[in-house]
């Protein structure tokens, strides 16, 4: 993955352009302040990967631990639809 750099001066002028550049190829670029990476711009469809991801391990941290991590498939069923699972 390349990764293309902008100083927070160019991506404030050019930002519209960068944005639909990241959602378009889905590559991200970084921000950059003196020199210092301070955002990284990723596309809508990485962000959502990024949140499952960190999600999935959330709950995985939560089983190793002996949590109850979730519900069983017919309790999430009743709490969507409101009645048993037919």
């Amino acid at each position: 993955m390349t990764e293309s750099t902008y100083s927070i001066v160019e991506a404030r002028a050019r930002l519209g352009a960068i944005a639909r550049e990241v959602s378009a190829t889905r590559e991200p670029v970084a921000i950059t302040d003196h020199g210092q990476t301070i955002a990284i711009l990723v596309s809508p469809a990485d962000a959502l990967e990024l949140e499952e991801m960190r999600a999935l391990s959330a709950y995985r941290a939560r089983q190793a631990q002996g949590e109850s991590a979730g519900v069983s498939q017919a309790e999430a069923y009743r709490r969507v639809f409101g009645g048993d699972e037919a």
